[in-house]
């Protein structure tokens, strides 16, 4: 399948890796911070292919780099949020503005349709989607880091992106994780900050096209589905929906799903 990584910066082991060792993906990587560019490339394979370019609307826009290579945006951080929170304060001021040109995905030569989208784009994620509505058509699934709390001025909210992702007919599955930082207060020393971590960040969210008309979905698009969920989501459920779609098309042996089942870890199984 054809997966696109906007904002492809290697801080840990792609959620994909799994299709990519077993040779199931082709990976289109974008990621405009040269410092991260650079190890990205250091540690790619034959599979990925890697391109400098900040994805947007395809507009004229500021990138603020950072020295801490995740934290640039095409959005500043914001003074207020960060004295609020208590954290990444450190960041602020050290940012380095250039003048660039987004690009669309929509105008991305030789980048074929896409099948998933996984993107991290501190804040540029409503343009990424603006610009990518043909690659996006026949995508059966996108991860996406939300914002629940602003980090940066400008960028857009939780709800402006959730009602991106619905308008292109992707529906809210699950979250992956969230991050929550504990709020500055006098006793900060007399607690264990990570248990009294109460205000949420962010965190990667799971879209999948709806599947409340399967009728729709092409054999090839369940599949996807059933590799992604089984592969990077790890959301079984969905997984053996998909094969149990695909054994009354007679597509697969409606014996797969039993196996499936057979392969799950223990604790999962009654």
């Amino acid at each position: 399948m054809v997966i696109a990584d906007v904002g492809a910066n290697p801080l840990g082991k792609p959620i994909y890796g799994a299709l990519l060792r077993a040779g199931m993906a082709q990976v289109w990587a974008f990621e405009p911070n040269a410092e991260a560019r650079a190890r990205l490339m250091a540690e790619a394979s034959d599979a990925i292919t890697i391109r400098p370019f900040a994805v947007g609307d395809g507009q004229a826009a500021t990138f603020y780099t950072y020295p801490a290579s995740e934290m640039s945006s095409l959005y500043p951080l914001s003074a207020k949020a960060l004295g609020f929170l208590g954290h990444f304060r450190r960041h602020l001021g050290t940012e380095t503005p250039q003048p660039i040109i987004t690009r669309r995905l929509d105008d991305i030569s030789g980048l074929p349709d896409l099948d998933f989208l996984k993107m991290d784009a501190q804040g540029a994620e409503c343009a990424v989607l603006s610009g990518g509505q043909n690659r996006l058509s026949k995508a059966v699934a996108v991860v996406v880091e939300m914002r629940f709390y602003r980090l940066y001025d400008g960028e857009p909210a939780l709800w402006e992106l959730d009602r991106a992702l619905r308008a292109q007919g992707f529906e809210l599955h699950r979250f992956l994780h969230q991050k929550s930082r504990m709020l500055g207060h006098s006793q900060r020393a007399r607690v264990k900050p990570d248990l009294l971590a109460s205000q949420l960040i962010d965190g990667d969210a799971v879209y999948i096209r709806s599947l409340e008309d399967r009728s729709a979905w092409s054999d090839e698009a369940l599949c996807h589905l059933a590799l992604l969920a089984a592969g990077v989501f790890g959301s079984h459920d969905l997984a053996l929906l998909c094969l149990d779609t695909l054994a009354e098309r007679g597509q697969v042996s409606r014996k797969l799903a039993e196996g499936y089942v057979d392969l799950l870890p223990a604790e999962l199984r009654a």
